[in-house]
C-alpha cells in the first residue's frame, strides 16, 4: 500500500470474519493530532503509520476512557446491540479492520478536511480495500463522507433504501478482483447515533450480503 500513510488496523480475526462471519471494514474520516509540518508525506510515514492501530485501537481494548472512546463505544453496541465490557470490545476490534479516510490528520478539533484532502486520499482508499478485499464497509457520516467519497466506474449507486422514513445511503464499491465490497453510511457516533437503532441495518447487512 504504497500511497498509505496511516496503515488501517486489521483484527486479528478479520480475514476469518471473527464473530460477524463477514469481513468488515469500518471507515472513519480523519484522525486528529499535533499537526506536524510533514502530515501526510509517504516518505516520513513510518514515524507515525501504526497511529491508527498504536493510538487508537490498543488504547481502546486496553480499556482505554479517554473522550474520544465513547465514540468508538457507542459504534461497537451498534454492533452487538448492548453495552459492551472491556472483552467483548476487545472481541468485536479483533473482528473488524478500521480505517481513517483522509491521510493526514487534523490538528484541531473544530477543522474538517477540505476537498484536496479528500482527493488526496483516494488512491490509499483503493489500495486499502482492493488488500483487505471487505464484504462490508460502514461509514461514518452521512453528509460530507457521502459526498466526497471517490465516485467513478468503481462505485455503483445501491436501491433506495428507507427505513422509519429515513432514507439510508447506500451502494457498492467494485474491488480490483471484480468483486463487489457493499457499502452503508451511518451517522457518526459522535453525536446523534442511536447504536440500538443502527443495529437493526446493519443486522439486515450482515445477512443479506
Amino acid at each position: 500500500m504504497r500511497n498509505v500513510f496511516f496503515k488501517p488496523w486489521i483484527g486479528k480475526d478479520y480475514e476469518s470474519g471473527g464473530i460477524f462471519g463477514k469481513k468488515i471494514l469500518v471507515l472513519g474520516e480523519a484522525h486528529l493530532c499535533g499537526g506536524c509540518e510533514n502530515c501526510g508525506k509517504i516518505d516520513i510515514a513510518e514515524e507515525c503509520s501504526d497511529f491508527t492501530s498504536s493510538n487508537c485501537i490498543e488504547l481502546l481494548i486496553a480499556g482505554h476512557t479517554d473522550g474520544w472512546t465513547r465514540t468508538f463505544r457507542k459504534f461497537e453496541r451498534s454492533l452487538v446491540n448492548h453495552k459492551t465490557t472491556i472483552d467483548e470490545s476487545r472481541e468485536i476490534w479483533n473482528s473488524v479492520a478500521f480505517y481513517n479516510y483522509i491521510q493526514k490528520a487534523m490538528d484541531n478539533s473544530r477543522k474538517s478536511p477540505v476537498l484536496a484532502d479528500f482527493r488526496n486520499s483516494e488512491d490509499a482508499f483503493f489500495e486499502v480495500i482492493d488488500e483487505l478485499r471487505p464484504g462490508l464497509i460502514i461509514v461514518w457520516g452521512v453528509t460530507r463522507m457521502y459526498d466526497l467519497l471517490p465516485g467513478g466506474e468503481r462505485w455503483r449507486e445501491g436501491d433506495e433504501l428507507i427505513i422509519d422514513d429515513y432514507k439510508v445511503k447506500n451502494g457498492y464499491y467494485r474491488l480490483s478482483d471484480g468483486q463487489d465490497a457493499r457499502v452503508l453510511w451511518v451517522y457518526h457516533p459522535a453525536a446523534g447515533y442511536s447504536w440500538d437503532w443502527w443495529y437493526n441495518i446493519i443486522q439486515k447487512e450482515l445477512k443479506t450480503y
